[in-house]
C-alpha cells in the first residue's frame, strides 16, 4: 500500500468515525463523543503525516510530531493553527482514557467542544491533504 492509499484510507476512517460521533451527540452518549472525537483528531494527523512519508510513534497525540514536521519542511500552516491543533490534540489525548472508562462524567458542553474540534481538525486535515497534493484547499485554514 502506498502513503497515499494509507493517507486515504485513515482520512476516510477519520471521517466515518466522525459520523458515529454524530450519532453519539444526538443521542446524549458524551462520553463517547469525547472518545471518538479524539481519535478523528488522532487519525486525521496521522494520515497528513503519512502523506508527508514520516514514520510517526504509535501514541494517541501525534500533534507535537505534526507541527514539527510541519515548521521543519516550511509547510504554509500558521503558528496559530499548530498551536491550536497541538492543544486540542493533547487536550483529547488525556481525556481519552478517562472518557472511555467512566471515571469523569464529560457534560454535553464538553461534548459538543470535542466535536467542534474533530470537525475543525477533519475541515484542516482534508485541505492540508489537497494542498499536499498539489491542490488548493476548499476552504481557508482555521
Amino acid at each position: 500500500m502506498t502513503n497515499r492509499e494509507q493517507a486515504d484510507r485513515l482520512i476516510s476512517e477519520a471521517g466515518d468515525i466522525r459520523e458515529e460521533l454524530s450519532r453519539l451527540l444526538s443521542r446524549g452518549v458524551w462520553n463517547l463523543v469525547v472518545r471518538r472525537a479524539q481519535e478523528v483528531i488522532e487519525l486525521a494527523l496521522k494520515a497528513l503525516m503519512i502523506e508527508m512519508g514520516v514514520d510517526y510513534p504509535k501514541t494517541h497525540d501525534v500533534a507535537p510530531l505534526f507541527a514539527r514536521t510541519v515548521r521543519a519542511r516550511g509547510a504554509a500552516v500558521d503558528e496559530p493553527t499548530l498551536t491550536w491543533l497541538q492543544q486540542a490534540s493533547a487536550r483529547l489525548a488525556r481525556a481519552r482514557g478517562p472518557a472511555f472508562y467512566l471515571e469523569t462524567d464529560f457534560t454535553d458542553r464538553d461534548a459538543k467542544d470535542a466535536a467542534g474540534d474533530a470537525d475543525r481538525v477533519m475541515t484542516f486535515a482534508r485541505d492540508f491533504l489537497k494542498k499536499l497534493r498539489g491542490g488548493a484547499p476548499d476552504h481557508p485554514v482555521p
